[in-house]
């Protein structure tokens, strides 16, 4: 059943003329430098809001295929019919909200109390309002990716704006900052009467096509505004000393800043803990209880040691039972109520973790063994759950998203596995020495990247040698194609008899190749050698009347030099090309002495029948004698001419039979296809799948044996249409085409992984299972 729409809450920007005028009129008062800014940033936007939106079809359509109920179904066909209707008003609404931005840049008192309206709706946020929850954590985890990501040109970009304006510009309130673009979006999308599922798809696809491609717009307005020549000598990379002392002041605004953050970071702990509480979540009594210091300091010394006994598979350890069964040989005999809960949300976490099929288990085990040291830093820092950019979180999403392509090849294999070694050398690090200085996951998440640095520089080198040679095979599959289809037009209609068949097929065809690859066809070369095919396809079939015998014996002295010439470019076999041009040679004569003798008499009794030109000469031979008087010496000359392979030379082929054996001589490709399988449809959501797949995916792949192993998408080689696949090594593993992927998507003979943070799909699972269980 369908969650209700939530009603729309005061701060949601109604649609209508008279709202879009007050948030404008002051517009004309921003200096000119800023309407530059703010119009270039708005083209760009539409720009990504338009790709946005494509995406969000294609996106809704499928998961509405993969639906296994038909009342999932109709929530996303509904929930892309309304995407669909709305999608002006949405980008209307949108840019409203950031121009409402750049007009509170004008007004001291409006930052104030856009603040104390945010404030009221954090604090409205209860256990009623649960969707509420799912969509702040979306939001924040954009912003927090962003702001991390572009830190420095959204940080020069504020300092170049506060130039401009009287209002004090920080991070929180630049109307083009990643906080404004996403709140401004997720605002807007109140308005959307979809479910929260859908909505949540929404926002990540804004996530991926909107706020993760903001980095160029970024560059571009600080350079627009370098040229308006605002703060020129702050560049990329550069100390920004020009305005220190303002930024780095402790105004009352700053601090109003920091501490709207800290209620924001905790809103989400607090609201986690409420969800938590409905399940029964929390046991705490009325019994003393331990202090939180004394309780990290308790599992300090429980995360060196050795707790495989309490293993409960892949590695887990169950971390309530165990710290109760610490705290009991304590004089305490409880838990803090918030420490119990936010040790009850990690180990929800971490089941979720363990529970990955995107990640090998071998490899979920050493991860797992984290989940204390991460207790400990949620239970000293309570915005470890909303701080997308905290070190902790960024070392276990670092860990997880290299292990991606890792598998398992036996504890033997994991042994000599160097990646392998070096995340249970991270952990063993971590296990030993974190106490309470979270330092230590910037200096291992340092380390980690180094050393992954050095690896990827490996895969690449291999993995551009695949692709190199993936790129020459299809470009000879290519030309082998236009040679082909030449060699098809010319002898079109003819037969050829097997001394010209050979010498063209066997033959020439390879200077052609030779030729389409290095030079292409539309070379002089090309044309040129494909003339002296044309020639000898004409020499060997033309009906030999009087005019063409003499064309013949005119061609023959240019065209045979030609070929040999050709011949010896590729190096061809000597030997072989001397008994090609002996047969050859035989041919002509035959040819020629043919044109120059009478045609046989008629039967008595039977009508003339026109000579069949493909007849064999030895045929011919056999049949004069009952026709021609034997007195006639010319077939004494001929005789004469005869060699061991004549009875070869002369037979009559079917060139286009002679040319399948060649065809399905090349390996058909190799892709592996499901037997049985029927061709996919174009319509076929796999298909649309197929065709919006990134590089640098990674698929979990089933092969003929049954065997899994784990490969990425390295390229597709457009002149073949194939997918090549790589392991972590960077050597090609599989290769399919378009189809085939389909079909394999299809049948689950591939599946697609999550290369989502690790964190926060773990933190969006635990939300959505909490919702789901209150719910029931």
């Amino acid at each position: 059943m369908n969650d209700p729409v939530q009603p729309q809450r005061e701060n949601v920007v109604p649609l209508n003329p008279e709202r879009r005028q007050t948030a404008t009129v002051p517009l004309a008062r921003l200096p000119a430098a800023m309407h530059s800014v703010r119009d270039r940033a708005r083209q760009t936007l539409q720009g990504l809001l338009r790709d946005l939106f494509d995406k969000a079809d294609d996106s809704l359509f499928e998961l509405a295929d993969q639906a296994t109920s038909n009342q999932e179904q109709n929530l996303y066909f509904d929930s892309m019919r309304e995407v669909r209707l709305q999608r002006r008003a949405l980008e209307q609404a949108f840019f409203l909200k950031l121009d409402q931005g750049f007009a509170a840049l004008l007004e001291p008192g409006e930052n104030a109390r856009s603040r104390s309206e945010d404030d009221v709706s954090l604090e409205e946020l209860t256990l009623v309002q649960n969707d509420e929850l799912e969509q702040l954590v979306a939001t924040e985890s954009m912003v927090n990716k962003a702001n991390e990501q572009f830190a420095e040109v959204v940080q020069h970009l504020t300092l170049r704006m506060d130039q401009l304006v009287p209002v004090k510009v920080y991070q929180k309130n630049n109307p083009l900052g990643a906080d404004a673009i996403c709140t401004g979006f997720t605002e807007a999308a109140k308005a959307l009467k979809i479910d929260v599922k859908a909505k949540l798809v929404l926002f990540k696809l804004f996530d991926k096509w909107v706020v993760s491609r903001l980095g160029k717009m970024y560059e571009s307005l600080n350079q627009q505004l370098i040229d308006a020549n605002i703060l020129p000598s702050l560049r990329a990379g550069a100390p920004a000393n020009r305005r220190r002392t303002t930024a780095e002041r402790p105004s009352q605004a700053a601090r109003t800043e920091r501490a709207q953050r800290e209620d924001e970071s905790s809103q989400v702990l607090h609201t986690l803990r409420d969800l938590l509480s409905s399940q029964g979540g929390s046991t705490g009594g009325p019994e003393e209880a331990l202090g939180s210091e004394d309780l990290v300091h308790l599992l300090s010394q429980a995360q060196q040691q050795d707790w495989s006994g309490l293993d409960q598979g892949a590695g887990a350890v169950n971390v309530p039972q165990l710290v109760r069964g610490l705290v009991k040989n304590t004089r305490r005999q409880s838990l803090n109520q918030v420490d119990e809960d936010v040790i009850n949300l990690v180990s929800m976490m971490f089941e979720f973790i363990l529970d990955d099929r995107n990640l090998a288990s071998p490899m979920k085990a050493l991860l797992g063994r984290l989940q204390i040291p991460l207790i400990k830093v949620a239970i000293a820092d309570k915005s470890f759950f909303s701080k997308g950019g905290h070190p902790a979180r960024r070392l276990l999403n670092e860990l997880a998203m290299a292990a991606l392509g890792w598998q398992d090849s036996g504890e033997e294999g994991r042994r000599k596995d160097t990646f392998y070694q070096k995340v249970d050398q991270v952990v063993q690090t971590i296990l030993a020495d974190f106490e309470s200085d979270v330092g230590i996951f910037d200096r291992m998440l340092l380390d980690f990247r180094a050393y992954q640095e050095k690896e990827r520089r490996r895969a690449r080198i291999l993995e551009q040698r695949t692709l190199d040679a993936e790129d020459g095979k299809a470009r000879a599959e290519r030309a082998r194609a236009e040679v082909d289809a030449a060699l098809k037009r010319l002898t079109q209609g003819h037969r050829l008899a097997v001394a010209a068949n050979t010498l063209l097929y066997e033959a020439w065809s390879k200077v052609l190749f030779i030729i389409c690859l290095k030079q292409g066809t539309d070379s002089e070369d090309w044309q040129q050698a494909l003339a002296s095919a044309e020639q000898l396809v004409w020499s060997a079939t033309a009906p030999m009347d009087r005019d063409n015998r003499q064309k013949l014996l005119r061609l023959v002295p240019e065209l045979l030099p030609q070929l040999r010439a050709g011949l010896e470019s590729i190096a061809y076999n000597p030997f072989e090309m001397n008994q090609l041009f002996k047969q050859l040679e035989q041919l002509h004569l035959s040819r020629l002495r043919e044109a120059s003798q009478p045609a046989p008499a008629p039967a008595p009794d039977t009508e003339p029948e026109q000579a069949e030109p493909a007849k064999a000469t030895d045929e011919a031979e056999t049949s004069r004698p009952d026709t021609t008087p034997a007195a006639e010496p010319e077939p004494e000359p001929e005789a004469a001419l005869e060699t061991p392979d004549q009875s070869t030379v002369f037979q009559v082929v079917d060139p286009v039979e002679e040319t399948v054996p060649e065809a399905e001589s090349v390996p058909s490709a190799e892709v592996s296809t499901d037997a049985g399988d029927e061709p996919l449809p174009a319509s076929d959501p796999h298909m649309a799948l197929v065709s919006n797949l990134t590089q640098g995916s990674w698929f979990e792949r089933q092969d003929d044996q049954g065997q899994v192993f784990r490969c990425r998408l390295a390229a597709m080689i457009k002149p073949t249409g194939k997918y090549i696949f790589v392991n972590r090594s960077g050597m090609k593993v599989a290769e399919e085409t378009r189809e085939g992927l389909a079909l394999a998507l299809k049948s689950g003979r591939m599946r697609i992984l999550d290369d989502g943070m690790l964190f926060d799909r773990a933190l969006e699972a635990v939300i959505g299972n909490l919702r789901s269980s209150r719910a029931r």
